[in-house]
């Protein structure tokens, strides 16, 4: 063998082993960089990515995984398209629990968990430095922009799933903020609403661009699980003011079924609704009154209310037919926009309904969220 050959095969080995280098790298760098699993009630943090250089003081951002929905290097079986589920707490909470209570391990969706600054600037607040209509602040919490970085982030991850927000009270007007204002940066398929509904004004309110109040025309559709007590004090359920704003009159609630309609006809469906008040309730009266506005939506496409009637502000905590809301029946709302609308809702009743009609809110004490302001 002479020197040529020799001088050939040590560059070839020299070759071989820099590309064997060259794709060590990049797998350490796809699994350091892709969506990672963690084990259940031991989320991860996006906090130092999504929370630097914002107006916040609070801000945390946790991220579960269940080992199906990540996406590493080599991890053979799993589904980057698993939902991906917004939790947010009301005014005054926090995220502590929903590491422990999302179930999401177990339902095969990435929960994400962002903390407000003791709520959600969805309106007039105390601890705003600008106006509710300074468009351009700097100061103040930008909602739609915080949100929109979450889902660019996990996105990046490879993530893939659609997008879901399940909120309480204060979180539930977030809920509805971010899906009236859907579109590239807010890609919402569907929320769960629960104890609040759409403001019919102002139209816009808050920081930044992501700011609309009501769904805006050539949106994409979503589909909304409302659930509201018919005699909520905090939240009226035929609509109007709210103390929660602080007197200032420009912000006004729509009527909860106004409200459904306005998605109803925004997302293009025919504006019916199908009434059925068989099912039972452990809040309120005992009687919950389910509205189904999903005639003629869109394929997929599903707009549900259930009135609990006699029900307080703590009507998101009920349960119906025997099933939590949190998160039997939200989850439920999930699967079956995931499945194009298919599947049966909540079990049929398991005992005969007591009284009737919806009432005119009665103004009856609230008892969950009572320093909700915006």
């Amino acid at each position: 063998m002479n020197d040529s050959m020799i001088q050939s095969i040590n560059q070839s080995i020299k070759m071989t082993k820099l590309a064997f280098k060259a794709i060590l790298f990049s797998a350490l760098f796809l699994s350091s960089s892709a969506l990672q699993a963690n084990l259940p009630e031991s989320p991860q943090s996006l906090t130092d990515i999504i929370c630097s250089d914002r107006p916040r003081v609070d801000c945390e951002v946790e991220l579960d995984v269940p080992q199906s929905c990540a996406v590493t290097a080599g991890n053979t079986g799993t589904d980057p398209a698993c939902p991906i589920v917004f939790f947010l707490h009301g005014s005054g909470g926090t995220i502590n629990g929903f590491a422990r209570q999302s179930g999401v391990h177990s339902a095969g969706y990435i929960g994400i968990y962002p903390q407000g600054e003791g709520g959600w600037n969805t309106g007039p607040k105390s601890s705003n430095s600008c106006d509710w209509d300074d468009f351009e602040c700097p100061l103040d919490p930008d909602e739609g922009d915080f949100i929109a970085s979450i889902i660019s982030e996990v996105r990046a991850q490879g993530a893939s799933g659609n997008v879901y927000a399940i909120g309480n009270s204060n979180g539930a007007a977030l809920a509805y903020r971010l899906a009236a204002n859907a579109g590239s940066a807010l890609p919402i398929k569907g929320i769960v609403a629960k104890v609040t509904q759409l403001l019919e004004s102002p139209q816009r309110s808050g920081p930044g661009m992501l700011n609309y109040n009501q769904p805006q025309s050539g949106s994409p559709a979503v589909s909304v699980l409302s659930v509201m007590g018919t005699d909520d004090g905090l939240i009226p359920y035929e609509g109007g003011s709210s103390s929660v704003f602080g007197g200032d009159a420009s912000f006004q609630l729509m009527p909860t079924l106004g409200s459904m309609l306005t998605w109803a006809t925004h997302n293009g469906c025919d504006g019916n609704s199908v009434v059925d008040d068989s099912f039972v309730t452990d809040h309120g009266t005992g009687q919950a009154i389910k509205y189904d506005f999903s005639a003629g939506c869109p394929s997929g496409v599903l707009l549900e209310h259930y009135a609990i009637v006699g029900g307080g502000h703590n009507a998101g905590g009920s349960s119906i037919n025997g099933e939590k809301i949190d998160y039997v029946v939200a989850f439920d709302f999930i699967n079956r926009v995931e499945n194009g609308g298919v599947s049966s809702p909540v079990p049929s009743p398991v005992a005969a309904p007591v009284a009737a009609p919806v009432a005119p809110p009665t103004g009856g004490p609230c008892v969950n969220d009572p320093t909700w302001e915006g």
